[in-house]
């Protein structure tokens, strides 16, 4: 049995832990032996812990811009063929360097660039990787300048495809079993945004606000609901008792490439459709799969494009499920396992 070890968040709703977890897991359904080393509990990249940890995770490190903590004993003690960290610029770099030529010995290693532009940090190029994997085609000219043909492109994954029933979600949740319900997602990031209302067409739908932070409560037909523990099962509950869910996000700082909303790569299989804005940066590479908006007046009509299940709507569903599916984690992983034997 081949192992695989991983350096990477985890077990957070991080960007990268949504981007590690499903290759991750999948690997494991194939046959592989994984061990995950991930960030503390009290210094992690992201807002919150999704989960309880597995048995093959270890929690050795803090981030860079944190305690920059690393032990390295667990990491140079353990066994693998296969080396895999996810976003070096996260991690504590100048700790890890003295520790990698151990690593290189007992394995091939591979880094997943979530940088959107070269890192201005000399420490960020003292390693030398068998193989520079990115996920975005925007990446690709700036990373093959640097590494040349080791650099890669494997796509995102998404989550799998699954299915829920809307009734049992919505009993399970406290939710009203008749009324239309549309998310507005309120956390990593995403910031609350309405139609226009009162709206005649709209006044039996409820917004629901999904948040882990203080929200001004005077918002229209809405419900507040403050999520202290979040973790993807009940994500998966409220997108199977929506209607639609909002992901409001226009931009990141300044920069030359956009970032991708790992949530929507989670989210898109779920099948509850997702509206999010026209000129937002992180809606790159979604073309039909999502439903777009440039104001309050186009978020009422594709509202109700959805609660009408229009063609929009119908080609919405059929696109979306086709890209989960050519993104699904089986193709991924596999990817992934292929490149790592033909190093």
């Amino acid at each position: 049995m081949e192992r695989i070890a991983m350096m990477a968040a985890w077990n957070t709703d991080s960007g990268v832990a949504i981007h590690a977890e499903p290759i991750g897991k999948e690997w494991i359904n194939m046959g592989y032996e994984l061990k995950v080393f991930t960030f503390l509990k009290n210094d992690y990249h992201g807002e919150e812990i999704t989960s309880e940890d597995e048995d093959y995770v270890i929690r050795c490190f803090g981030i860079s811009t944190g305690t920059n903590f690393l032990d390295p004993r667990p990491i140079i003690t353990a066994d693998y063929d296969f080396f895999v960290i996810e976003d070096l610029g996260m991690l504590p770099k100048e700790k890890l360097a003295p520790i990698f030529p151990i690593i290189k010995r007992k394995a091939k290693t591979i880094h997943i660039v979530h940088d959107t532009a070269p890192s201005s940090e000399p420490a960020f190029y003292n390693f030398d990787w068998d193989a520079v994997i990115y996920f975005d085609t925007r990446q690709e000219k700036f990373l093959k300048s640097i590494y040349g043909d080791i650099a890669h492109y494997i796509p995102f994954s998404c989550f799998p495809l699954r299915k829920g029933n809307k009734a049992e979600a919505r009993k399970k949740l406290g939710l009203p079993l008749k009324q239309k319900i549309v998310i507005v997602f309120c956390r990593r990031g995403y910031l609350p945004y309405l139609p226009k209302l009162p709206a005649p067409d709209l006044k039996d739908v409820l917004f629901l606000i999904l948040t882990n932070r203080d929200i001004n409560d005077k918002y229209t037909q809405t419900e507040i609901r403050k999520e202290e523990f979040f973790p993807h099962s009940l994500f998966d509950d409220y997108l199977f008792a929506a209607d639609a869910i909002m992901l409001h996000k226009i931009s990141a700082s300044p920069q030359e490439i956009g970032i991708l909303s790992s949530t929507i790569f989670q989210c898109l299989g779920a099948g509850c459709p997702i509206l999010a804005p026209r000129i937002s940066d992180f809606i790159w590479p979604f073309q039909k799969e999502i439903l777009r908006y440039s104001d309050r007046n186009e978020l009422r009509t594709e509202l109700l494009n959805v609660f009408n299940k229009g063609k929009k709507y119908k080609d919405t569903k059929t696109s979306a499920k086709k890209f989960v599916s050519e993104r699904s984690p089986e193709r991924i992983a596999k990817q992934f396992i292929d490149l790592f034997h033909s190093l």
